[in-house]
């Protein structure tokens, strides 16, 4: 399926199991590179959307990683397609594995619950990959940005808020400072369900925490603030 990539002249091609949603879209607009950035990495890049979208904030190289073959490949296609070469790549690994250093941010969505005996795995297994820590637990992602980030780099991504705590001490354990958060609500009389962070490997302290990002004012209707974001604003 081939679409244009919202708010954006871009386009990308997908089958619905790689289909970008909701939280592609909030990191991307949540997300600052730094003006003088020369290396991005996003970590589980999937087909590649995020990586677009930052390729309209910043000049800088950005570097996907994928662990999965198929989104992998879909990751190249959709670079091609929009004659990005120039300045996106995509590596297929296992992150784990990655060896790089002085990188200048790290952006990542990364798979939002843990697994046990009790977890709801998806039949599908490129599914559970992008879902479930399978492949990457959360405290795996915090260690690797920070040690492949540059002194005051920086490391932005999406999660749930119930696993806020367990967040912030993983930040602290590896060195990486909370600079901005952002709690994010379906409406307004109801409880954040995804928790925006940007934090700063070895910065100076100072949190500022901004409003919270309200989706919708009834069901079917966006607020103004997801209008904007939507339209690339």
């Amino acid at each position: 399926m081939l679409r244009t990539l919202l708010g954006t002249d871009l386009w990308i091609e997908q089958n619905s199991r790689q289909a970008f949603n909701l939280d592609t879209v909030l990191l991307h607009h949540f997300a600052r590179i730094p003006a003088k950035a020369k290396v991005v990495l996003d970590i589980g890049t999937g087909a590649g959307p995020l990586m677009l979208y930052l390729s309209k904030k910043t000049k800088a190289k950005i570097i996907g990683i994928e662990i999965q073959e198929e989104r992998y490949q879909q990751a190249l296609k959709n670079i091609q397609l929009n004659h990005l070469e120039h300045q996106l790549s995509c590596i297929h690994m296992d992150v784990k594995g990655l060896e790089m250093k002085d990188v200048d941010a790290v952006i990542s969505n990364p798979p939002f619950f843990k697994v046990s005996e009790q977890s709801l795995l998806n039949d599908n297994e490129d599914d559970t990959i992008a879902r479930h820590e399978v492949k990457l637990t959360l405290e795996e992602l915090v260690s690797i940005a920070s040690k492949v980030l540059k002194f005051g780099g920086y490391f932005t991504m999406i999660h749930r808020p119930d696993r806020f705590s367990e967040i912030m001490d993983l930040f602290t354990q590896y060195q990486l400072v909370p600079k901005r958060i952002r709690f994010v609500h379906p409406y307004v009389d109801r409880p954040a369900n995804h928790l925006l962070i940007e934090v700063m490997k070895n910065g100076s302290p100072g949190l500022t925490v901004e409003p919270p990002l309200i989706l919708y004012v009834e069901k079917h209707h966006l607020t103004q603030a997801m209008v904007d974001i939507y339209g690339g604003k």
